[in-house]
């Protein structure tokens, strides 16, 4: 019989190969001409929100933990080789089945009608046919999240707390939704001890006045970033009334990630200045603003700029306002200036949404941009409108312009 010196040896060969065994992939292809199943075969409804893994543990690792050099961002999974990875979540907003106006303006009374929902799906691999509808935050008989039309939703981890914080954009709430003598600020958050919820209401917040500067708008538009250190960060649009002027602005998140600190207000950032549909992103020790194109869900959809700096909070530089080609942002003066024989024409035919970082098998990473493509529905109402995904290219930190493609293939870490 073998000895018990042994059968621990051969326990620790067995372990020793668990770990250092290769990471599996799931060789995917993105399609950009047929639209995003779930694994009933029905076409996913959500839209204008972002997809990753979470990894509570990312931020406690360096840059050496990546085979690529790059430092992950949290928020990013850090694959182990020889485990299954944990899945993909995509906090999605789901507007309701109204018709579309198939037309440059797409905004109609219908998706600013309360009815717009708070999604969260999964897929362990990203590819279409393998995702589920694991919970709707808002409307549900069980939901505490106030009465208000809410667009663009993005969850983050916070380290500190060890909660999850999903973050979404109201616009217009009913009467007291938010208490008797409260008004609803301008991004209401809720909390979570998993990813897949449910997410608990838990307040509204916006920066101050004063922190945006002197001319008085609207808070719209933001993406989250969360860096390596715990930081966390936001990106937001400071419309001026009419459709002439969209800004930007960053804010470190207060710890709690519920919050703004309106003292490290970092704005407006260069660039063009009719800008919204922000993504915020690092890779390696550059940090990433890309700014998307006005346009209210229409047809279409926008161009993107890109944005660079060595710290979230700047100096930011602009690097370009043609990542797509087709749409020279800085000659636009309004938001209705999409399509052939107009100033801007993207190649994309959408609306900038967020940059995926997907995890490769040999331990690299791919940066995936999304649009919505409004206006594009194959059903003709809001509820299906497809996106585009496209597979950004580097030359060294600078990102080449957009091209287009109907499908291209990752071979995605599982």
């Amino acid at each position: 019989s073998l000895s018990s010196r042994s059968l621990i040896a051969m326990a620790f060969c067995l372990l020793l190969l668990a770990v250092i065994a290769p990471a599996t992939a799931k060789l995917v292809t993105f399609s950009n001409t047929a639209p995003r199943r779930d694994t009933a075969g029905a076409i996913i409804k959500g839209h204008d929100g972002p997809t990753q893994r979470f990894d509570p543990a990312v931020v406690k690792i360096s840059a050496s933990g990546r085979t690529s050099g790059t430092t992950p961002s949290a928020g990013a999974s850090a694959h182990t080789a020889g485990q299954t990875a944990e899945p993909f979540y995509y906090h999605a907003m789901g507007y309701p089945p109204c018709n579309e106006t198939g037309a440059v303006n797409g905004c109609n009374s219908c998706i600013y009608g309360k009815r717009n929902s708070l999604l969260v799906y999964t897929s362990p691999d990203l590819s279409s046919g393998s995702w589920d509808l694991v919970d709707t935050v808002y409307p549900a008989a069980d939901s505490n999240w106030p009465n208000c039309t809410y667009f663009r939703t993005q969850a983050v981890y916070n380290p500190s707390t060890k909660l999850y914080i999903l973050w979404a954009n109201t616009a217009g709430c009913a009467p007291k939704a938010c208490g008797l003598f409260t008004t609803c600020a301008s991004y209401a958050m809720g909390v979570a001890k998993s990813p897949a919820g449910p997410f608990k209401f838990v307040g509204t917040s916006e920066p101050t006045p004063s922190s945006l500067g002197p001319i008085k708008g609207f808070k719209g538009d933001y993406a989250l970033f969360v860096d390596t250190d715990g930081s966390g960060y936001a990106i937001i649009t400071h419309g001026i009334a009419g459709a002439g002027h969209r800004d930007m602005y960053i804010f470190r998140l207060t710890d709690d990630f519920l919050g703004f600190d309106s003292s490290t207000s970092t704005g407006p950032l260069p660039g063009p200045h009719l800008v919204e549909a922000p993504a915020f992103f690092r890779r390696g020790t550059t940090y990433y603003a890309l700014l998307g194109g006005c346009t209210c869900m229409g047809l279409y959809g926008g161009g993107v700029a890109v944005l660079t700096a060595k710290h979230p909070l700047g100096p930011w530089t602009n690097v370009t306002a043609t990542l797509d080609p087709g749409c020279p942002m800085m000659k636009q003066s309004s938001c209705y200036e999409q399509g052939p024989g107009q100033v801007c024409n993207p190649v994309t035919q959408a609306q900038q949404n967020y940059v995926i970082e997907v995890p490769l098998v040999d331990g690299s990473s791919a940066f995936v941009w999304t649009g919505d493509k409004w206006q594009q529905s194959p059903d003709g109402l809001y509820d299906e409108q497809p996106q585009t995904w496209l597979p950004l290219t580097f030359d060294g930190d600078t990102i080449l312009p957009l091209t287009y493609v109907d499908t291209f293939t990752l071979d995605v870490a599982v």
